[in-house]
């Protein structure tokens, strides 16, 4: 108990009735920490390392088989967790569990010393032992295991969290694989394995002081309490956790009788190195890795039974690969294989866990996660010993011999995994996406990308990242980002909410987003009001019409310049003479810039006098008038062909000139070409000649576009400016249809 103490200090420390985000937040990083660790120790100690240690020490492959399949059955041995997490808690009932268990491990390491001295079958009982105590304290340790998890997150990042586990713990099995094969190829000795044996329970020891440290509530510990029966009661009599029970055990049992086999018909049935053999389970770990971070990305979102409905399936492909594998080993293709179904076992127990926090009441999770384990346990250790190691035992005594006892066995193999999916597709269905909808979104990059982002907005970060991600997603376009963009539009952040309509209106978004964006239109006044009627009026959501107009008497002359163009986009005809009145009447800069926008976008060329006489008004600001000149030659159809001129002209006055030279040649008869060129080249004078023939010309044509220029032309006192004289020539050679044929010169 003294070295418990030392291990434990918080041992007898009441536990909270509920963590703070804080402390959920720490109990993710004491997580993260461990599961590098432990990542290090299972590359050195379980599963195939195991296996291929008990191989070097000449344990038979049915007791091998029977030493794979320990961690299954000693479930059982997690009743025993229960009575612990009810007295010590969750985080520390794990860590005494984990320090026992390298205690139990380091027993395998004197194996080759009971050689020296004892028979063969001595060897194999201190390395059966000493696995089976590994199992069986992971077992005592692994009933903590789900409701912690579910104390330190929260339903919108489950997923991702328990994804992202694999992935920091894959990454450091992965590395530390890749060191064993480099150490095995130079140093394929006994005692190298022994050396790992010990080192992976160094590790292990300090990695249950870690997990002894997490922060929890009160609720496991309460829940552990409840008697075993009312668990069982529970259980069984809700439907949804009961089917969750039969799929649990298919899941595991699917991937038991599949992943260690594998290792073994590699070594066995094909007689590979040591160092080949574990380079087929670094590729397995890679696998593993590469559905963690999908899975991360799309679990919380996709829903858990469709997935563990498409990696269940999945496991047909190395199944069937090795039901008819060749003779000689085709590495690349055994290398896939491997990958697959490293790939779909890391996806089964990360969708079970999820369907699980889900399914089941926090009050319910220690005593359903236990019986669940220990049914599902049982199944797949006996899965895995009795048919598994019974099945290689029978095909040994019918004559049958290396491969061939493996492509046999992958053969009934592919049958079980079809009744297995039969089993799994028995669980209710969550919120969730159909299949079909997840291979699409696999193929489609885009809703991949946004994806990620939008993981990254459930993580804690300042308003200003968070502004960041959301202007991703507007770039992005993803109709996957609506609901989360949907719900920054309620942040304290101006620039966020900002940000999300405006990211918002990239997409062809519902009823639900419509309303909360005319909530901003609203009440949203001097803030986000401006885009929101923006996005509105592009959308055409005539809804917003009574919102718009009461906009236009906002103070708020952003607000009020964005309701006069949203208003001429829905076609709402009664508001165009309040548009004009505000327009005319208007000395703010902004007011009159969209107040013109809104003009040129009304039918025909009404309105080209009254803003072209506006672009003459004293006092306005030279950006100003470029807008409204821009407005007018749109309104009368010459809008890009002015652009491409204005843009040229306050670049560089010649430049620009000689953009329009073409137009200005064909317009006007009366006087040579060469004068009217020769004067709008001059870069100082007022262009008397070119408005006197502008004046001459729009007096002879019978357009309502000319009647607009030779009215204004007419109240307007001489010098005219000069862009202002540009611009109206433009619109009378278009109008008057004496434009060059050449495309460029239309709007």
């Amino acid at each position: 108990m003294n070295v418990f103490k030392t291990l434990f200090p918080d041992t007898g420390t009441e536990l909270p009735p509920l963590l703070s985000t804080d402390e959920r937040a720490q109990g993710r990083r004491l997580f993260h920490r461990f599961l590098k660790l432990n990542g290090i120790t299972v590359a050195l100690l379980l599963e195939n390392m195991l296996i291929l240690y008990a191989l070097r020490n000449n344990v038979a492959d049915p007791l091998v088989a029977v030493l794979a399949s320990f961690v299954h059955l000693t479930m059982p041995f997690m009743l025993v967790g229960k009575l612990s997490v009810a007295r010590l808690g969750a985080a520390r009932t794990w860590g005494l569990g984990w320090f026992l268990r390298y205690a139990s491990a380091s027993l395998m390491v004197v194996a080759p010393f009971v050689s020296r001295v004892a028979p063969q079958a001595a060897v194999s009982a201190v390395i059966l032992a000493g696995a089976f105590g590994f199992a069986l304290f992971r077992s005592f340790g692994t009933v903590a295991n789900t409701p912690l998890v579910g104390e330190v997150t929260t339903p919108d990042d489950r997923g991702s969290f328990l994804s992202g586990n694999f992935v920091r713990s894959y990454t450091t099995h992965l590395l530390t694989t890749t060191t064993v094969i480099l150490v095995l190829r130079s140093v394929d000795e006994l005692w190298v394995y022994q050396l790992f044996i010990g080192s992976a329970c160094l590790i292990g020891f300090y990695s249950s002081t870690v997990l002894g440290r997490i922060p929890e509530s009160s609720v496991p510990q309460a829940s552990a309490r409840k008697p075993l029966r009312i668990a069982m009661r529970n259980l069984w009599t809700h439907p949804r956790v009961r089917r969750l029970l039969f799929a649990w055990s298919a899941g595991v049992v699917a991937f038991t009788v599949v992943t260690p086999f594998m290792m073994m018909a590699v070594k066995s049935g094909y007689g590979v190195p040591d160092s080949t053999a574990l380079l087929m389970s670094l590729i397995l770990l890679l696998g593993g890795i590469a559905a963690a971070l999908i899975n991360g990305v799309i679990a919380d979102r996709v829903g858990p039974r469709p997935l563990l409905l498409l990696y269940t399936l999945g496991l047909l492909m190395p199944t069937l690969y090795w039901t008819f594998a060749p003779q000689e080993p085709q590495l690349i293709v055994v290398g896939l294989a491997f990958f697959v179904a490293g790939y779909c076992k890391v996806g089964i127990i990360v969708g079970l866990n999820q369907y699980f926090l889900a399914s089941v009441d926090e009050s319910d999770r220690v005593g359903s996660s236990l019986l669940i384990r220990v049914v599902s346990g049982a199944a797949a250790g006996l899965a895995g010993s009795v048919v598994g190691g019974g099945l290689l035992s029978v095909f040994e005594r019918l004559g049958m011999s290396g491969l061939g006892i493996y492509r046999t066995y992958f053969g009934v193999i592919s049958a079980t995994i079809v009744v297995l999916v039969l089993v799994i597709r028995g669980l209710e269905r969550l919120d969730e996406w159909p299949i079909r909808s997840i291979l699409g979104l696999v193929m489609s990059p885009r809703d991949v990308q946004a994806l990620f982002v939008l993981n990254r907005l459930r993580e804690r970060s300042g308003g200003r990242e968070e502004s960041r991600h959301v202007q991703r997603l507007g770039r992005i376009g993803s109709s996957l980002s609506e609901d989360v963009l949907r719900e920054r539009l309620v942040s304290p952040r101006l620039s966020v909410r900002v940000h999300a309509i405006q990211a918002l209106g990239g997409l062809d978004f519902g009823p639900e987003t419509e309303r909360a964006v005319l909530g901003q239109l609203e009440h949203g006044e001097f803030t986000s009001a401006w885009v929101a009627a923006e996005i509105l009026g592009e959308h055409g959501i005539r809804g917003a019409i009574p919102l718009l107009r009461r906009s236009l008497d906002s103070a708020d002359h952003f607000l009020q310049g964005k309701s006069m163009v949203a208003l001429v986009r829905l076609r709402d005809e009664e508001s165009y003479p309040r548009i004009v009145a505000h327009f005319t009447s208007s000395e703010n800069p902004r007011t009159i810039i969209y107040g013109a926008n809104a003009l040129s976008r009304m039918n025909g060329t009404t309105h080209l006098e009254i803003i072209l006489t506006k672009a003459l008004s004293p006092g306005l600001p030279e950006p100003v008038v470029d807008e409204l000149l821009t407005a007018a030659a749109r309104t009368a159809g010459a809008g890009a062909r002015f652009y491409r001129f204005l843009q040229q002209y306050n670049r560089e006055k010649r430049t620009g000139v000689t953009e329009l030279l073409p137009d200005l040649d064909q317009c006007f008869f009366e006087t040579d070409a060469t004068r009217v060129r020769r004067e709008s080249l001059h870069e100082e004078k007022p262009l008397r000649l070119l408005t006197r023939e502008l004046i001459a010309a729009t007096a002879r044509a019978d357009h309502p576009a000319a009647t607009a220029l030779s009215n204004v032309l007419a109240a307007s006192q001489e010098p005219l400016p000069r862009k202002v004289v540009f611009c109206m020539a433009l619109i009378h050679t278009v109008t008057t249809g004496r434009e060059r044929v050449a495309g460029y010169l239309v709007d």
